[in-house]
């Protein structure tokens, strides 16, 4: 997809509507032939995804609207990358195997003040690939307001294995970003 944007609407043509076109085709958004050529079926499909993601439907593809798309094309999209190791380490895991690992995220911080909410998740992507999504909004914080992990596991023969951790943050009010980003809070 596309990690610089640039602002596409009806009339625009080139590479960068290519991209629009076939990211929004990968997401069943049909823009109609991929031409480079931003015509109606284009802005259809923009509007369709843009209402699925309580994005104002305009058909205009601007900042949010390509930060939308960049992260339903590609998952690690502004995710801040986390050492492994270090990951490992920190949040206390000696499992190995999803449920597990999940199961040792939520208890390693039941002690902690000030949460308001957390959520786990843990979905199996595909035989053999599982990928886990820890979030805590309402943190004790001065500038995070929610901090969220990407915990990506791959199972080798019997075996389970963290292959890749990321994070994001959402930032107080006048602190930072409002939105989910892989960039620190001030």
């Amino acid at each position: 997809m596309n990690s610089i944007s640039i602002l596409l609407q009806e009339g625009s043509q080139g590479t960068e509507v290519i991209k629009l076109q076939e990211g929004l085709k990968k997401l069943n958004f049909d823009p109609g032939i991929i031409d480079g050529i931003f015509g109606s079926k284009t802005k259809q499909a923009v509007i369709n995804f843009q209402k699925s993601q309580q994005l104002v439907p305009d058909g205009i593809v601007g900042d949010k609207t390509w930060a939308k798309l960049n992260a339903a094309n590609n998952p690690r999209f502004n995710f801040q990358v986390v050492n492994i190791q270090e990951f490992i380490s920190y949040a206390r895991i000696t499992a190995t195997n999803p449920k597990a690992v999940a199961s040792q995220l939520f208890r390693g911080l039941e002690d902690e003040d000030g949460r308001n909410y957390e959520e786990i998740s843990i979905t199996y992507s595909r035989e053999g690939t599982s990928v886990i999504l820890y979030t805590l909004i309402g943190l004790a914080d001065d500038s995070v307001r929610a901090s969220r992990h990407r915990i990506e596991l791959k199972r080798n023969q019997n075996q389970w294995e963290i292959i890749w951790v990321g994070r994001q943050f959402k930032c107080q009010p006048g602190r930072g970003q409002q939105e989910w980003s892989g960039i620190i809070c001030s």
